[in-house]
């Protein structure tokens, strides 16, 4: 019998595996996690898991495919601390451990400042902005949540004597983007203030691609308001006005507008009578904007209606009792301390803190998540913003350098 093997023939190599095949696997993991935060998870399995999932290719597919990203925690300041720290929100095995945000107001310590004074400015599209205000020079911090590297941005002369708010967006224009995978892209920071000695708002923007910040925007008392539709609101608040010489009467407290597409400010007028009550700025479903207050145990829900003459009045929309609403019995009924801490406009939930219990509180719905919030009576009331993100690997794991895993990059 004749063997017919040809044995000159080299052995062939068995076939791959498609988790060894690098678009496969793409392909896999795109479609197989259940959850967009489980990205964080797939990067610990090894190397080769970690650079597909943090390519912003592959983070771009997975955002069209997710559509928003999780809301994964919230980083929070409380009044009179110097720190800034992340407080995970999801449950086991999605929970992003605090330790994979370092301290942010130690990172901008080891950047060779003296830290007496910081403030949250904001947390959106996977950035954390911060202004530094230790000095008479104010500087301003945006952090990469992802790859731990800081911009260092000086800011404007106009505004280093103010109480000042701002923004940080991401710049990215293309059809179809979708925010929580665009950390890495080119970034906007807006700053907006009231100047203290007439009360007049002011504003400014800074872009990443150009490096520069825009000329200082001032308010147009003439200026007839609407709902743009892309817009920044904020409140303000003082303990008294005086007519100018020109005849401009500035508000005691309204909320200002920043129109995104227009570059114009806008003065609203607030809420009479609402002294001493906790207040949030919110989007209705009309696509305006809108108002919570807070007085333990009501809470209420204002609609800001304008009308074809240009006319604004506030509406009640909807009027609760959070013990009722929360399912409060007891001693949990006797809140010593209630304070509306943020907002999630995403999904239009409202984070209150009642005493030792934080709830997330869906506007609409009305239905509620309970979390445990430590603070004792010494500490001071606090505030946050959501962190939403569909990759958060974070600086332990991308390994950036500097003090505390953050990496200057830039000082503009």
């Amino acid at each position: 019998m004749t063997d017919q093997t040809d044995r000159t023939s080299p052995l062939r190599p068995p076939p791959a595996s498609p988790l060894d095949v690098d678009d496969l696997l793409r392909e896999i993991l795109l479609r197989v996690l259940p959850q967009p935060c489980t990205l964080s998870l797939a990067s610990l399995v090894c190397k080769r898991w970690r650079r597909v999932v943090s390519d912003p290719r592959f983070l771009r597919r997975f955002g069209a495919h997710h559509r928003t990203a999780p809301l994964i925690g919230y980083f929070e300041q409380r009044f009179g601390e110097r720190d800034i720290v992340f407080r995970p929100i999801l449950e086991p095995p999605d929970r992003i451990p605090p330790r994979r945000f370092f301290s942010l107001g130690r990172a901008v310590a080891g950047a060779g400042r003296e830290i007496n004074f910081i403030q949250l400015l904001d947390c959106r599209h996977g950035r954390v902005a911060l202004i530094d205000m230790s000095d008479k020079d104010f500087t301003l911090f945006v952090c990469d949540t992802v790859t731990g590297a800081l911009d260092r941005l000086a800011v404007p002369p106009e505004f280093r004597s103010l109480s000042v708010n701002g923004a940080v967006l991401c710049a990215a224009g293309e059809q179809g983007h979708v925010h929580g995978a665009c950390h890495s892209g080119p970034f906007k920071v807006v700053l907006v203030s009231m100047v203290r000695t007439d009360l007049r708002p002011i504003a400014c923007i800074y872009s990443s691609e150009t490096g520069m910040w825009g000329n200082i925007i001032q308010h147009d008392p003439c200026d007839i308001e609407d709902f743009p539709g892309s817009a920044l609101y904020c409140l303000f608040c003082f303990e008294s006005v005086e007519e100018e010489d020109d005849g401009y009467i500035p508000l005691r407290y309204g909320i200002l507008e920043f129109d995104l597409d227009t570059q114009s400010l806008t003065v609203m007028k607030g809420l009479p009578g609402n002294d001493g009550i906790h207040r949030q700025i919110i989007k209705t479903g009309e696509g305006g904007v809108g108002l919570v207050t807070l007085s333990y145990p009501t809470l209420q829900i204002w609609h800001r209606k304008v009308s074809c003459h240009h006319v604004a009045t506030w509406e009640p929309f909807k009027t609760v009792d959070l013990c009722h609403v929360l399912g409060l019995q007891g001693h949990e009924r006797c809140v010593r301390r209630e304070n509306i801490m943020g907002y999630d406009e995403d999904d239009n939930e409202i984070f209150i803190s009642l005493d030792s219990s934080l709830f997330r509180v869906q506007l609409e719905s009305m239905q509620f998540k309970r979390h445990s919030y430590q603070m004792t009576e010494r500490d001071h009331i606090s505030f946050c913003y959501p962190f939403r993100s569909f990759y958060v690997a974070g600086p332990t794991i991308a390994g950036g350098g500097g003090c505390n895993g953050y990496q200057m990059i830039q000082d503009s």
